[in-house]
């Protein structure tokens, strides 16, 4: 080996202390290394289930916030109906006024028009008790014989039914 430019002796020393290097560097290196290992490891197994742990508290606070939309929609859909029935019960209790003041009007109307009416016919019967005092003031004034008042009287009798009769 020497025409390699290898000594024998150096060369088993060397594995010698090579070996004698790995065996301590086993023995006191390995297990703080191997310890090291371990803890960042576990530290990435741990960042690993956080990550795992945030990504399902993300999902179920996509679904609560899908939930909560889901019901103000639908408590929306409620308000809208609610708002709906009020405003037609709005409307009904307008037009059912509208009619008791339409009707109570009629009645007002009616009711005066029956007063006009009864105050025409007195006036009329007011009339015609002037016509027949009159026709009476004439027949005394005429001194006319019995037969011609008897006819003056049914004259003015009759006009005054026929006028009451179309009143």
């Amino acid at each position: 080996m020497d025409a390699l430019g290898i000594d024998l002796w150096k060369l088993v020393a060397q594995i010698a202390a090579f070996v004698v290097f790995v065996v301590l560097l086993w023995k006191f290196g390995s297990k703080p290394i191997l310890k090291t290992l371990d803890e960042r490891q576990a530290r990435v197994q741990e960042g690993l289930e956080a990550a795992q742990k945030m990504q399902d508290q993300l999902q179920a606070t996509a679904a609560k916030n899908d939930e909560v939309l889901a019901e103000a929609r639908r408590e929306a859909q409620v308000i809208l109906a609610q708002a709906r029935e009020q405003g037609d019960a709005s409307i009904a209790r307008a037009r059912e006024e509208a009619a008791k003041q339409s009707d109570e009007y009629m009645a007002r109307a009616q009711a005066s028009l029956r007063a006009e009416t009864e105050q025409a016919r007195q006036q009329l019967r007011a009339e015609v008790a002037d016509l027949a005092v009159l026709a009476a003031g004439q027949i005394v004034r005429k001194e006319l014989d019995p037969a011609a008042q008897a006819e003056l009287i049914e004259a003015t009798l009759s006009e005054a039914a026929s006028g009451a009769k179309n009143a």
